[in-house]
Order: structure tokens, then C-alpha cells, then sequence
């Protein structure tokens, strides 16, 4: 048993060379991380492949700017026809100019939103991404971003190097996170949607996005040492399992779930509030309740999937050779 110990704990020691051990921030070393082998046969199937293109979804995207086209035309047409059918404007006397300014502003985002639809439909098709094995490049085809393999880096603050972040502001989908060493030496952060598409309104989707996706970690998972470090919900959002990479939706699926669960205590407390009580007491019961639901989901997913935790780092057999 000893032996078996000082096995694994020797597995988990991450031997950098002395230049990224410098770029590596004392902090993180702190972390254990589990090292995963990556299997030959998926390896041997990813160079097989060769250079893998995005396939858009051109039907897809068309339906969706053809429905939102639509959508503000039905918008639009009915509140001319309540103007029109309106008998009674004694509720907008001495309001006529407000009435008016809101009109004029409601009409123009409308016709703003039907004009740059329309603008999109010849667009449609117009995204592209590319994964080989130097690198990957993806957006507009006139001027693709692009990132090759050997500029991928360690992030120098924090405990992963790839990772998923949501951001409200940017748009309401999950980004994966990783750097690359610009030309001034400078890290830079590369953050691209999951959805593997840029704009929506030309590539709602790629067709073969698991596939990509799955040829994406892969080669960030395969560079050379110093290993990256991947957070472990990185799998989850992808669905992939890490130890064999085959397809896994279930811990995604019970993750969504598991957080619209730990929303029902706060839908509870804004139904359940007696009438009169102070505002006040309302809103932080609401966050002590969400906070208990974060805390309830995160417990329930450790304990469905222990194994999908922490941070994953991975071996290769030319990685353990060197």
C-alpha cells in the first residue's frame, strides 16, 4: 500500500523545464492536479484525421434570421394596427409628444433589427474554423483569427490554464478560456464560445461542433511540457469524458438541472412573501437562498460525479518519453 501511495503521488508531480517553472507562479504549484493518460488509440485517431473544417449549419441559420425577420414585422404590424384601431385617445391627452417619441424609437429598433437581418441572409454561410496540427483559425474568412499550437501558454495568475467562463455581457454562452504568447512576448487571452461560432447571424452552428470541440482540447491537451492545467467543468460543458475522451452530455445535462433546482428557493421566497414585510428582508432572503443553491448543486454534483472535479493535467506516451 505504501508503494501504491508513493506512486500516485509521484504521478501527480508536475516536472517543469527551469524557463516555464520561472513563468509559473508560486501559488499554483500548490495545486495538486490529477494527470490523466490520454489513450493511444485516440491519440493515433487524432493525427488520422488530419485538418478537420467547420461545417456550418446554413439551414438552420437562414430559419432562425427568417423567424426573427418575422417576429419584428408581426411587431410591427400590430402595434400599427392598435394605432389605427384606437377610437378612444382621451388617456393621451397631453402626452402626445411622449407617445410619439416612444413610437418613433420603438419603430426604429424594429426597422433597425428587420434592416440588419435582412443585411445577414446573403452573409449566411460566412464563418469558418480550422483545426490541424499546427494550430487552429477561425471567424471571418477575409480576416480569421488564428493561434498555433506552440503559442499556447500557462496562464501566470490562478490554478487552470484552460478553463470556461460565463459572461453575461458578452452574450448569454459559456467561452473557453486558454492564452497565447502574443508577439510581444506578452500573454493574451483567448476566449472563444463553445458554440465554436463567432457571429451567430452568419454560422448559427457547425454542424460537426462535437467533433471540433473534442480536436480542440485534445491538441491543448497534448502540448508539450509544462503541462496545461484544465479545470475540470472544461469536460463538463463539453461533454467529454477526460479519461477515455468519448462522448459524455449526462454531467451536463444534470448541472443545468441541478441549477434550475437551486433557483426554486428564490422563486419560493418572491411567491411566498407576505404582503406589507420590507423589500429589504425579501432581497436578502433571496441571496441567502440562491447562495444555499449553489452550495446544494455543487454538493450534489460532487457526489454523482467525484470523478469530475478538481484540475486535470495530461500525459502522452511522446510527452512521458521526454
Amino acid at each position: 500500500m505504501r508503494a501504491v501511495g508513493r506512486k500516485h503521488r509521484k504521478g501527480q508531480r508536475v516536472a517543469l523545464p527551469p524557463a516555464a517553472r520561472d513563468a509559473v507562479p508560486p501559488v499554483s504549484r500548490a495545486v495538486a492536479s490529477r494527470v490523466l493518460d490520454v489513450p493511444a488509440q485516440v491519440l493515433e485517431a487524432l493525427a488520422q484525421s488530419g485538418p478537420l473544417e467547420g461545417v456550418p449549419d446554413l439551414r438552420g441559420t437562414r430559419l432562425v434570421i427568417g423567424g426573427l425577420v418575422a417576429f419584428f414585422a408581426l411587431m410591427a404590424a400590430g402595434l400599427v394596427a392598435a394605432v389605427m384601431l384606437e377610437e378612444d385617445w382621451s388617456n393621451a391627452r397631453g402626452n402626445e409628444a411622449i407617445l410619439l417619441l416612444l413610437g418613433l424609437l420603438l419603430f426604429g429598433a424594429l426597422g433597425g433589427g428587420i434592416w440588419y437581418l435582412l443585411r445577414q441572409f446573403p452573409r449566411v454561410g460566412e464563418g469558418m474554423l480550422r483545426i490541424d496540427a499546427n494550430g487552429m483559425c477561425w471567424g471571418d474568412p477575409a480576416s480569421p483569427q488564428a493561434v498555433h499550437w506552440r503559442e499556447v501558454c500557462r496562464a501566470r495568475a490562478g490554478f487552470h490554464d484552460v478553463k470556461t467562463e460565463f459572461v453575461s455581457s458578452e452574450a448569454i454562452v459559456k467561452r473557453l478560456v486558454f492564452q497565447q504568447v502574443a508577439r510581444g512576448g506578452e500573454p493574451r487571452e483567448i476566449r472563444l464560445p463553445l458554440a465554436l461560432t463567432v457571429d451567430t447571424g452568419r454560422v448559427l452552428r457547425f454542424r460537426n461542433r462535437a467533433v471540433l470541440l473534442r480536436a480542440l482540447l485534445l491538441h491543448l491537451a497534448t502540448q508539450p511540457k509544462p503541462r496545461l492545467r484544465f479545470d475540470a467543468e472544461v469536460f463538463i460543458d463539453a461533454g467529454i469524458d477526460p479519461q477515455t475522451w468519448a462522448p459524455m452530455p449526462a454531467p451536463r445535462r444534470w448541472m443545468w438541472l441541478s441549477s434550475l433546482a437551486g433557483l426554486l428557493p428564490v422563486l419560493a421566497v418572491i411567491v411566498l412573501w407576505p404582503m406589507g414585510e420590507h423589500i429589504g428582508w425579501m432581497v436578502a432572503t433571496s441571496v441567502l437562498a440562491l447562495v444555499a443553491g449553489a452550495v446544494a448543486m455543487g454538493w450534489f454534483m460532487r457526489q454523482r460525479y467525484p470523478g469530475l472535479q478538481g484540475v486535470f493535467e495530461f500525459e502522452t506516451a511522446a510527452g512521458a518519453a521526454s
